[in-house]
Protein backbone atom coordinates (compact mmCIF):
# COMPACT_ATOMS: atom_id res chain seq x y z
CA UNK A 1 0.00 0.00 0.00
CA UNK A 2 1.56 3.16 -1.19
CA UNK A 3 0.34 6.43 0.20
CA UNK A 4 0.27 9.62 -2.34
CA UNK A 5 2.50 12.86 -1.32
CA UNK A 6 1.50 16.03 -1.89
CA UNK A 7 3.92 18.15 -3.50
CA UNK A 8 5.23 21.40 -1.68
CA UNK A 9 5.14 24.53 -3.59
CA UNK A 10 9.09 24.33 -3.57
CA UNK A 11 9.13 20.65 -5.09
CA UNK A 12 6.50 21.56 -7.75
CA UNK A 13 9.20 24.93 -8.71
CA UNK A 14 12.01 22.24 -8.41
CA UNK A 15 10.48 20.09 -11.12
CA UNK A 16 9.13 22.86 -13.17
CA UNK A 17 12.75 24.03 -13.33
CA UNK A 18 14.38 20.23 -14.35
CA UNK A 19 11.71 20.20 -16.75
CA UNK A 20 12.97 23.42 -18.25
CA UNK A 21 16.30 22.07 -18.16
CA UNK A 22 16.04 19.14 -19.53
CA UNK A 23 14.30 20.50 -22.55
CA UNK A 24 17.65 22.90 -23.03
CA UNK A 25 19.15 19.57 -24.30
CA UNK A 26 17.59 19.74 -27.46
CA UNK A 27 18.18 23.41 -28.43
CA UNK A 28 20.05 23.61 -31.75
CA UNK A 29 19.34 27.48 -33.05
CA UNK A 30 17.43 28.82 -30.29
CA UNK A 31 16.00 28.79 -26.97
CA UNK A 32 12.23 26.71 -27.36
CA UNK A 33 9.36 28.70 -26.42
CA UNK A 34 8.17 26.73 -23.96
CA UNK A 35 11.57 26.94 -22.08
CA UNK A 36 10.83 31.01 -21.56
CA UNK A 37 7.01 30.01 -20.78
CA UNK A 38 8.70 27.51 -18.12
CA UNK A 39 10.98 30.33 -16.95
CA UNK A 40 8.07 32.97 -16.09
CA UNK A 41 5.93 30.04 -14.60
CA UNK A 42 9.05 29.13 -12.02
CA UNK A 43 9.14 33.02 -11.40
CA UNK A 44 5.67 33.61 -11.20
CA UNK A 45 5.37 30.33 -8.31
CA UNK A 46 8.68 30.93 -6.25
CA UNK A 47 6.97 35.10 -6.36
CA UNK A 48 3.22 34.01 -5.54
CA UNK A 49 4.24 31.15 -2.66
CA UNK A 50 6.93 33.09 -1.08
CA UNK A 51 9.73 30.66 -1.86
CA UNK A 52 12.46 32.94 -0.91
CA UNK A 53 16.25 31.28 -1.84
CA UNK A 54 15.02 28.24 -2.78
CA UNK A 55 13.21 30.12 -5.68
CA UNK A 56 16.22 31.97 -5.94
CA UNK A 57 18.22 29.22 -6.56
CA UNK A 58 15.77 27.51 -9.05
CA UNK A 59 15.45 30.72 -11.00
CA UNK A 60 19.28 31.27 -10.72
CA UNK A 61 20.29 27.67 -12.20
CA UNK A 62 17.86 27.56 -15.13
CA UNK A 63 18.99 31.27 -15.84
CA UNK A 64 22.30 29.84 -15.90
CA UNK A 65 21.51 26.86 -18.23
CA UNK A 66 19.69 29.15 -20.68
CA UNK A 67 22.84 31.39 -20.56
CA UNK A 68 25.09 28.38 -21.15
CA UNK A 69 21.93 27.05 -23.97
CA UNK A 70 22.15 31.06 -25.78
CA UNK A 71 26.37 30.24 -25.85
CA UNK A 72 25.91 26.98 -27.59
CA UNK A 73 23.64 28.96 -30.56
CA UNK A 74 25.79 31.59 -30.68
CA UNK A 75 28.76 30.02 -30.88
CA UNK A 76 28.69 26.44 -31.11
CA UNK A 77 30.65 26.29 -27.20
CA UNK A 78 28.95 23.46 -25.32
CA UNK A 79 29.32 24.09 -21.52
CA UNK A 80 28.31 21.09 -18.63
CA UNK A 81 24.96 21.13 -16.71
CA UNK A 82 25.50 22.06 -13.61
CA UNK A 83 24.66 19.60 -11.59
CA UNK A 84 24.18 15.99 -13.23
CA UNK A 85 20.77 15.74 -14.63
CA UNK A 86 20.77 12.01 -14.91
CA UNK A 87 20.60 11.75 -11.01
CA UNK A 88 17.25 12.80 -11.09
CA UNK A 89 14.54 10.67 -13.42
CA UNK A 90 11.26 12.45 -12.80
CA UNK A 91 8.87 9.70 -14.54
CA UNK A 92 6.13 10.58 -12.42
CA UNK A 93 2.98 8.58 -12.37
CA UNK A 94 -0.63 9.88 -13.14
CA UNK A 95 -1.53 10.61 -9.43
CA UNK A 96 2.03 12.42 -8.88
CA UNK A 97 2.07 14.29 -12.38
CA UNK A 98 -1.83 15.75 -11.76
CA UNK A 99 -0.55 16.95 -8.36
CA UNK A 100 2.10 18.85 -10.26
CA UNK A 101 -0.97 20.31 -12.86
CA UNK A 102 -3.32 21.09 -10.21
CA UNK A 103 -0.49 23.33 -8.30
CA UNK A 104 0.13 24.69 -11.65
CA UNK A 105 -3.82 25.65 -12.11
CA UNK A 106 -4.08 26.55 -8.14
CA UNK A 107 -1.09 29.07 -8.59
CA UNK A 108 -2.57 30.24 -12.06
CA UNK A 109 -5.80 30.78 -10.20
CA UNK A 110 -5.26 33.02 -7.55
CA UNK A 111 -5.87 36.52 -7.54
CA UNK A 112 -2.49 37.91 -7.20
CA UNK A 113 -1.48 35.89 -10.51
CA UNK A 114 -1.68 38.30 -13.51
CA UNK A 115 -2.90 37.51 -17.05
CA UNK A 116 1.43 37.04 -18.46
CA UNK A 117 2.24 34.54 -15.36
CA UNK A 118 -1.54 32.51 -15.56
CA UNK A 119 -0.91 32.08 -19.48
CA UNK A 120 3.09 31.01 -18.62
CA UNK A 121 1.60 28.42 -15.95
CA UNK A 122 -1.07 27.10 -18.03
CA UNK A 123 1.51 26.88 -21.09
CA UNK A 124 3.95 25.07 -18.61
CA UNK A 125 1.39 22.47 -17.37
CA UNK A 126 0.36 21.41 -21.06
CA UNK A 127 3.92 20.90 -21.72
CA UNK A 128 4.62 19.27 -18.32
CA UNK A 129 2.37 16.76 -19.18
CA UNK A 130 3.08 16.18 -22.98
CA UNK A 131 6.63 15.75 -21.78
CA UNK A 132 5.92 13.18 -19.27
CA UNK A 133 3.16 11.07 -21.03
CA UNK A 134 0.22 12.00 -19.06
CA UNK A 135 -2.10 10.07 -21.42
CA UNK A 136 0.42 7.09 -21.44
CA UNK A 137 0.34 6.70 -17.93
CA UNK A 138 -2.97 7.08 -17.52
CA UNK A 139 -3.62 3.66 -19.67
CA UNK A 140 -0.94 1.74 -18.16
CA UNK A 141 -1.21 0.70 -14.39
CA UNK A 142 -0.69 3.41 -11.83
CA UNK A 143 2.21 3.04 -9.38
CA UNK A 144 2.37 5.66 -7.25
CA UNK A 145 6.13 7.61 -6.80
CA UNK A 146 5.18 10.90 -5.48
CA UNK A 147 7.26 10.25 -1.99
CA UNK A 148 10.53 8.99 -3.93
CA UNK A 149 10.37 12.07 -6.35
CA UNK A 150 9.90 14.34 -3.92
CA UNK A 151 12.88 13.38 -2.12
CA UNK A 152 15.05 13.34 -5.46
CA UNK A 153 13.49 16.89 -6.12
CA UNK A 154 14.55 18.02 -2.53
CA UNK A 155 18.54 16.51 -3.36
CA UNK A 156 18.10 18.27 -6.49
CA UNK A 157 17.62 21.73 -5.18
CA UNK A 158 20.66 21.12 -2.72
CA UNK A 159 22.64 19.61 -5.50
CA UNK A 160 22.00 23.48 -7.34
CA UNK A 161 22.37 25.39 -4.41
CA UNK A 162 26.31 23.68 -4.29
CA UNK A 163 26.76 24.27 -8.42
CA UNK A 164 25.51 27.61 -8.05
CA UNK A 165 28.13 28.35 -5.49
CA UNK A 166 30.65 26.68 -6.94
CA UNK A 167 29.67 28.88 -10.44
CA UNK A 168 30.21 31.93 -8.67
CA UNK A 169 33.15 31.04 -7.34
CA UNK A 170 34.40 30.22 -10.54
CA UNK A 171 32.86 32.36 -13.06
CA UNK A 172 32.54 35.41 -10.30
CA UNK A 173 31.64 37.91 -13.41
CA UNK A 174 28.76 35.82 -14.71
CA UNK A 175 25.64 37.04 -16.32
CA UNK A 176 23.37 36.22 -13.35
CA UNK A 177 26.13 37.30 -10.73
CA UNK A 178 25.28 41.31 -12.76
CA UNK A 179 22.00 40.46 -12.67
CA UNK A 180 21.18 40.39 -8.97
Amino acid sequence: MSTQTRFTPTEVCTLVAHEAVSMLDTVQTEIPQCVRECRTALEALTTIHNLGEDGKALLDWLDTEIANAELYVTNGKNLPYLIDMTCLNPEPDAATQMDLIWALFETAAMEKCGPEQRQALLSTARTVTEMCGLDDLLLATLRPNGAKLAKGLNTELDDIRCALKVNAELYPGSMRQEMG
